[in-house]
């Protein structure tokens, strides 16, 4: 895995490619990971000592829901205490699911945008708030804000 790589999580094939997509047309250097499933993302997350950027998450994804998959995540100690920004992006909002959400301590809950152009300014939006926060383990003194 690229360092600060982008890990996103469900979505069909057009979802992943118009992220991926999207990411690179507004400019953003991190590699996209793509996983089907939560237990290919814990898996992969438990190989690697690389810091993602952040993951990106469906809140419907097969096998778990993303709810369970930030659950498990959080159950592991070794992958809590690695700070690993959390964000869902769901095709629908149900009150109850955003609550629970952030209960599982979440650092965003977005409604997958209509259009591709709104997408990138959603993306543009996230990238930028994450590239310029101070996370444990990864402090931007010198920062290009």
């Amino acid at each position: 895995m690229a360092k600060d790589a982008i890990l996103y999580v469900g979505g069909d094939m057009d979802d992943k490619f118009l992220v991926s997509t999207a990411l690179a047309d507004i400019g953003c250097e991190s590699e996209v990971v793509n996983f089907d499933n939560g237990y290919e993302l814990i898996e992969y997350l438990q190989k690697t000592e690389e810091r993602p950027f952040f993951i990106l998450c469906d809140l419907n994804i097969p096998q778990i829901s993303g709810l369970e998959l930030r659950e498990k995540i959080n159950a592991e100690e070794h992958l809590k205490k690695r700070s690993i920004p959390f964000i869902f992006l769901s095709d629908s909002i149900n009150p109850k699911d955003v609550d629970d959400a952030y209960l599982s301590l979440v650092q965003g809950f977005y409604l997958k945008p209509p259009t591709y152009e709104a997408l990138k300014d959603q993306l543009t939006f996230i990238c930028g708030y994450w590239k310029r926060a101070i996370l444990p383990g990864r402090y931007n003194w010198e920062s290009d804000n």
